[in-house]
């Protein structure tokens, strides 16, 4: 980890440095908390947003022990609700001035048959996965095509790309992300924007809840640690300017796809 007033680890190819700012969505755990703490030593400011106020401070205040004051900020965020999404578009601009790497990487779904849903979770499901990641980029692309430099990452599913009975709102959410993250990346890679979906398979997190418990109990040989899909997730920022990486996919090496 790098210690505060370390030089950035970012190489000399990539369009970022200790200036740019990431937003990250679901900070508090998993692989959004592993991904606010590649970026931050690598050298970013970092956002961090979630619903959970006490673990985003906790993480706030780890990561300004480790890189210094005023490289961390956070922001209680509830990504069902249009107006929080524009209230952390706010708090970012406010400390740092604005974004330049967004990674939606919040997400809920359930492991049950479709009728099993209520229509709640459904719309909850759908705002969360779906609808959010169009408002953030909403909300964050302005200012990266003025500046002419962004990145947007979305942190979907190989189910984006394949069936799945029990959890049809859920794949159908990612199919949608999928669309949407490769239709934009058409429209703004132009601008110097770049957008990648991941599509990570097995990762070791809880899923379906919010009991952090559930994280660590995946055996480490069929499972993703957050901690190396946020390493590939850190490497897009290494990339030269004119090269992008549509979609990432990752999975353990025993996963039966």
């Amino acid at each position: 980890m790098a210690e505060p007033g370390t030089a950035t680890q970012l190489s000399p190819a990539s369009v970022f440095d200790r200036d740019s700012v990431a937003v990250v969505t679901g900070a508090s755990r998993g692989v959004g908390r592993a991904v606010a703490r590649s970026f931050a030593a690598k050298g970013l400011r970092v956002m961090l947003a979630a619903r959970s106020a006490d673990d985003l401070r906790a993480l706030d205040d780890e990561l300004t022990a480790r890189h210094g004051d005023g490289r961390v900020a956070h922001a209680r965020c509830d990504l069902r609700s249009a107006d929080d999404i524009g209230r952390l578009a706010d708090a970012t601009r406010e400390h740092f001035g604005g974004c330049d790497v967004l990674v939606s990487n919040a997400g809920i779904g359930w492991y049950k048959p479709f009728l099993e849903h209520t229509t709640g979770e459904i719309d909850d499901l759908v705002r969360v996965d779906l609808t959010a990641p169009m408002l953030l980029a909403h909300a964050f692309l302005p200012g990266m095509i003025e500046r002419r430099r962004g990145l947007i990452v979305h942190v979907a599913s190989d189910l984006a790309r394949r069936f799945l009975p029990k959890m049809a709102p859920y794949v159908a959410a990612k199919f949608g992300l999928l669309g949407f993250s490769g239709s934009l990346l058409r429209e703004v890679k132009e601008h110097g924007v770049k957008v990648t979906t991941v599509l990570p398979g097995l990762i070791d997190t809880s899923f379906g809840g919010d009991d952090p418990s559930a994280e660590g109990s995946r055996d480490d040989s069929w499972a993703l640690r957050p901690e190396e899909l946020a390493a590939r997730i850190a490497d897009l920022l290494e990339l030269p300017p004119h090269v992008v990486i549509d979609e990432l996919a990752v999975h353990p090496l025993h996963q039966d796809f």
